[in-house]
């Protein structure tokens, strides 16, 4: 069976909405793929984000180096290009999604469902999207865009 890799963006969601879509999954690890686990939203800062999640049983990894550099940002004149420009250093840097295949496929031996989270809502406008992208063509990997509908409180309260 090809391994799965999740993705989920928490752009419009509070934290309540975002658990209840990894528990839907049945997530076992968030891997935070932010370059700084910082978030003006109430319980996605590094600290808070880890707590609500152990109060439901979901690990925490925060891989910072897996994050779009501060100074690409900065420097990018739109968001395409800073997309663009953090595909290009994955393409020259290899041991950045090496340190990421490293790490997801530790987990993924251990028989845990993994996603990774960072801001943006929708996949396709986030970093996290190009991360798993190189990630799966290593071979036999799957990515699965977790609420790509934008659906909220999928699990009755």
């Amino acid at each position: 069976m090809a391994a799965t890799l999740y993705t989920l963006g928490y752009q419009q969601r509070n934290i309540d909405d975002f658990i209840d879509l990894l528990l839907h999954e049945g997530i076992d690890v968030l891997v935070d793929v932010r370059e700084t686990a910082w978030s003006h939203k109430p319980g996605f800062s590094k600290t808070a984000f880890m707590q609500a999640l152990a109060a439901v049983g979901i690990d925490y990894v925060h891989a910072k180096f897996a994050g779009n550099p501060k100074s690409l940002r900065n420097k990018a004149p739109s968001h395409a290009v800073c997309l663009e420009w953090y595909a290009e250093l994955l393409d020259r840097d290899i041991s950045i999604v090496d340190s990421f295949d490293a790490l997801v496929g530790r987990l993924l031996r251990t028989g845990q469902r993994v996603c990774i989270t960072c801001f943006e809502r929708h996949a396709e406008d986030c970093h996290r999207s190009i991360l798993a992208e190189r990630w799966s063509r290593r071979g036999g990997r799957r990515i699965k865009h977790l609420a790509i509908d934008g659906c909220k409180r999928i699990i009755p309260s």
